[in-house]
Order: structure tokens, then sequence, then C-alpha cells
């Protein structure tokens, strides 16, 4: 794969493991001053973006996903880009879940942002991929099955390699 990817959130869990997965991505994560919570450091990491075919809008805090793919999208709608939103499928009720109510919310949100943008006249490509429960410390008291990050990596893979728009994908562990 040639594409050159850029991937928020890099610096842990799905996103750091996606980031070592491409070689030739760029990683734009809080920690490394790139806040999809930030206004002006959402312009910055659009700007560092711009040479990039792919991105991976990964990195959730508050509406700020949301808010990073509706900047994004205004900044490469006349471009033949990808854009891959880190959706979820499913979000348990756990003892995390209590402290971080408003996260089944915000991820809806950015379901629905996303279908609104696909609607629009085009030429980014747009996908959700919506997972189940992944293999990490927040889904350590789940007992069923879980996605590992090759999974979604090879998913991700899949995706960037279609020549037609994915809109909606689901990847659950069953």
């Amino acid at each position: 794969m040639n594409k050159k990817i850029a991937i928020t959130g890099h610096t842990k869990r799905i996103g750091k493991a996606l980031y070592e997965a491409f070689p030739n991505s760029v990683g734009l994560s809080k920690s490394t001053s790139y806040d999809v919570n930030d206004r002006s450091s959402r312009t910055k990491i659009i700007h560092s973006s711009m040479s990039c075919d792919v991105f991976i809008n990964n990195a959730h805090e508050g509406f700020g996903q949301v808010e990073m793919l509706d900047e994004l999208f205004n900044a490469w709608k006349d471009q033949d880009k990808l854009i891959i939103n880190i959706g979820v499928d499913a979000v348990p009720y756990t003892n995390w879940q209590v402290v971080h109510q408003m996260y089944p919310v915000q991820k809806v949100a950015l379901h629905s942002h996303a279908e609104l943008l696909q609607n629009q006249e085009r030429k980014c490509k747009i996908t959700t991929l919506a997972l189940g429960y992944v293999d990490t410390e927040f889904n350590k008291d789940y007992s069923g099955p879980k996605l590992s990050y090759q999974e979604i990596i090879d998913t991700v893979k899949w995706i960037i390699e279609q020549p037609s728009e994915i809109k909606y994908m689901v990847l659950s562990a069953k």
C-alpha cells in the first residue's frame, strides 16, 4: 500500500496499532499537541494532513471527533481522498460507561454526521467503521469475544484498497 495516512489518537490503543501498521503514516495526538477538541489544533491537524490520501479519525474526546470530521471534510470534499471514522457498534454498560455517559451520544453524532456528509456532492469518500467489543482495558470485564487490533488493521487496509466507497461497516468478533 502506497498511501500516506494521517491518524488521530496515534499514541494509544487502536490508534497506536494503526500507526504502527502503516509505516508511511502521520501521527496526530493530544500528547503531541494535536487536540481534536481545540479549534486551532484541528486547523493544525488539517494542515498537517493535506498531503495525505487517507485520514483515520480515531481520537475521541467529547464532540471533537465530530467537529474534526466536519472541518476535514470541508477541506477535502473536492479531492479524491478517504476519511475513515472509527465508530462503535455497541456500547457496553460497564463501570467505565457510568463515568463516560456521553460517549454513546457522541459516537451516534459521529455516525449521523458522516451520513449527512455522504449525501453531499463530493469527491472525498467517507467510511464509518463501527467496532464491536475490542480487546482493550475498557472491555476487560466483558467475557464475550473481542476484536483484536490485527483484525481492525486488516479491515482498515481492506477499506483503503476498495475502489468504491464503503459508507458504513460493522466489525464484530463472533
